[in-house]
């Protein structure tokens, strides 16, 4: 008699964390570092290189006004920039009058994220993790190309939003595939781990854009671990088992664990070994009309899609605002990375332990806590060492945010059925985008008022704790596959085989 078990059975049996996984969890983190790394490369970029005064004005000005003022004010002829910190800005003359083509860089980068995230995550469930993964690798790297080969504005800002639009792919894709050859409790630290590796490859970004003098260097080794990384996936990574079986592929699925199991040098399931068959959803139905028809699927994505409004608006726009918290900019964004990093690792042990619904809503008080204290006109006037507390407060909760925006990557798959999980996350993540599109535009916000962006992210904070009550925990549960298993995990309504 066939042997009939689940794929996290199937999993524990191949292996669930051997030397498949942590090649995959290598590509994985190395993908997120090289996407933080360009994400906040621009903002590094359009940080105003020193002048160098030519006449007595120009020193006079210098003395009394900050440089974008001052070469405004300035004859061509009377002041240059210092070629130690040659950057974009002076090769393509984007200040005075251009000023506002700075935050363009960032801008369209995010516009092309929120439009690619949408398109490119359905094809992931329609036509698998690996067809998908390999496509978006293959198009990250031709627009890193482009972008290092860029001679005109309009050429830099068209790859920068090609890098946006392959990358939001590669940040569902490539997290759905690795969170279906795993457990969730790894996957989930996978992610985080990603999440670190962001922060730390925007960090990276920064110390490179202010030693480099020429900004198309810093994209060469950018360049190369890209390649390096679509060689390792396509000679390495198969399509999940989740997926195929999701698609009644039950052959191909047991093939796919059975490589798995090869790889990390455990013997191949028995001969006779089977996978139910569970998929309720017509293979040809589209993702899109699988949440939009289910009211419990729809309902958990509006509230959770606000959450990464929120998480977005408290991460990039604190991010952005860098530069009018008073200290310098370069090491803000530096110590922004450094605080980030074990707050994103330490939600970990969080979320393990007392789950990932309480975790979320604890990070998410502490973060409305500091960003409420940044409202205290007081705290921008006491230092502590070389930084003012207002500052402190506002890298808690931009770290508060970061960590938040990789436990909902987790959190949004572990309640999406397998034939809908990568469009789910595409579609909160589509909301996110919105946030990150404004950010950059942050200025305008703060000659309004310096405290309206706190404001903001403490409203939008305390709005998402209280939709997301009805979120269920989903530690220690298996992926639903369908999405009758969703239901039970919502509502406990019916008793249903899990896969």
């Amino acid at each position: 008699m066939a042997s009939v078990s689940t794929i996290p059975e199937a999993l524990k049996s191949v292996g669930y964390l051997g030397r498949f996984q942590i090649i995959f969890f290598i590509i994985f983190v190395g993908s997120s570092c090289l996407n933080g790394s360009i994400t906040f490369q621009f903002q590094a970029l359009s940080i105003m290189p020193d002048v160098i005064c030519m006449s007595e004005r120009c020193q006079a000005l210098k003395d009394n006004e900050g440089d974008d003022t001052l070469i405004c004010k300035l004859k061509p002829e009377e002041w240059k920039f210092d070629n130690t910190h040659h950057n974009w800005l002076t090769e393509f003359e984007l200040y005075c009058d251009n000023t506002y083509f700075k935050g363009m860089g960032t801008t369209v980068y995010f516009v092309g994220f929120m439009i690619g995230v949408s398109l490119l995550s359905s094809l992931c469930d329609k036509f698998g993790r690996q067809k998908t993964n390999i496509s978006l690798l293959l198009g990250y790297l031709l627009a890193l190309i482009g972008l290092h080969n860029s001679t005109t504005l309009s050429k830099v800002y068209f790859f920068r939003f090609a890098l946006g639009f392959f990358h939001s792919g590669i940040s569902v894709c490539v997290f759905t595939a690795f969170n279906e050859f795993t457990l969730p409790n790894i996957a989930a630290f996978a992610n985080v781990s990603a999440g670190s590796a962001f922060t730390v490859g925007g960090s990276v970004s920064s110390f490179l854009a202010y030693h480099n003098q020429y900004w198309q260097d810093s994209i060469q080794p950018l360049i190369f671990i890209q390649c390096l990384t679509l060689l390792i996936y396509i000679v390495l990574c198969p399509e999940t088992p989740f997926w195929l079986l999701a698609r009644n592929r039950n052959s191909d699925a047991i093939k796919s664990l059975n490589f798995v199991a090869k790889l990390n040098g455990n013997p191949p399931l028995p001969k006779d070994f089977t996978l139910p068959k569970c998929n309720e959803e017509k293979e040809s139905e589209n993702p899109f009309r699988i949440i939009i028809s289910n009211l419990t699927l729809r309902d958990a994505v509006m509230k959770l899609s606000f959450a990464w409004f929120t998480v977005s608006t408290c991460y990039y726009a604190l991010q952005f605002n860098a530069g009018s918290l008073g200290d310098d900019e370069y090491s803000v964004m530096v110590w922004m990375g450094l605080v980030d990093v074990p707050v994103r690792l330490s939600i970990v042990f969080f979320a393990f332990k007392y789950g990932r619904k309480c975790s979320t809503r604890w990070y998410f008080a502490v973060c409305a806590v500091a960003l409420g204290l940044c409202l205290v006109p007081s705290v921008s006037e006491i230092y502590v060492g070389s930084m003012t507390l207002k500052t402190i407060f506002v890298m808690i909760g931009h770290g508060c945010g970061g960590g938040i925006f990789s436990l909902l990557y987790t959190y949004t798959s572990e309640v999406l059925p397998t034939l809908a999980r990568s469009t789910g996350v595409s579609m909160c993540s589509t909301v996110a985008r919105i946030a990150s599109i404004l950010s950059p535009f942050v200025i305008i916000l703060n000659q309004i008022s310096g405290s309206l962006i706190y404001f903001i992210s403490f409203a939008c904070i305390l709005t998402s704790m209280s939709l997301m009550k009805s979120i269920p925990e989903t530690l220690n549960k298996q992926l639903p596959n369908s999405v009758a298993e969703c239901e039970v995990l919502f509502h406990g309504k019916q008793k249903v085989e899990s896969v």
